[in-house]
């Protein structure tokens, strides 16, 4: 099974992102949850969320909380917290941009910092900062192949009628992917 969390403050796109990892793995026909997590206030409050999925069909998923966590997307210090979730060994993609260069990690924890804001903006898409992470964390973790990802990344905003975003959505999950 795989286990991911994403974290950050809301607006910052780690439920979407969570979404698009949960429904690359649908679309392969994997048991598959995807549990959000927020705050009281939409933007700018804690939001997080977990997707699982099984990693052959026909498996299923027992839970949709948190245990232990193959890998972590972080956008800012406080999603660090998420660690204690994570089993040892995990890929963390840290946000440079948001986290200190001298933040301390658990001993086996693979590190993964990538300055996603800088990397967006450069791409005039602010709004593509977690594509961005979501690019580091596929080639990172090796959950899915670069190009079935970038297609399922696609299909899912086509799906919600953002198709006009389309060459934006991936550059910015290119830029990630690139960047590791």
């Amino acid at each position: 099974m795989k286990e991911i969390i994403l974290a950050g403050f809301g607006g910052q796109g780690v439920l979407t992102g969570g979404l698009v990892i949960a429904q690359m793995a649908a679309d392969r026909d994997l048991h598959t949850v995807w549990m959000p997590a927020y705050g009281p206030t939409m933007r700018g409050g804690k939001a997080n969320c977990v997707v699982k999925y099984e990693e052959a069909a026909g498996g299923r998923v027992g839970s949709p909380i948190m245990e232990e966590a193959d890998a972590l997307i972080a956008m800012n210090e406080p999603s660090l917290d998420y660690l204690a979730c994570c089993k040892p060994g995990a890929t963390v993609i840290v946000n440079a941009h948001s986290v200190p260069e001298t933040r301390t990690y658990p001993e086996g924890v693979k590190v993964v910092r990538l300055d996603c804001v800088e990397l967006a903006d450069k791409l005039d898409n602010p709004k593509g900062q977690s594509l961005v992470m979501l690019g580091a964390l596929i080639k990172s973790v090796g959950l899915f192949d670069r190009e079935y990802a970038r297609e399922s990344l696609l299909g899912f905003f086509e799906h919600k009628g953002k198709e006009k975003f389309a060459a934006l959505n991936a550059a910015a999950f290119d830029a990630g992917y690139d960047a590791v």
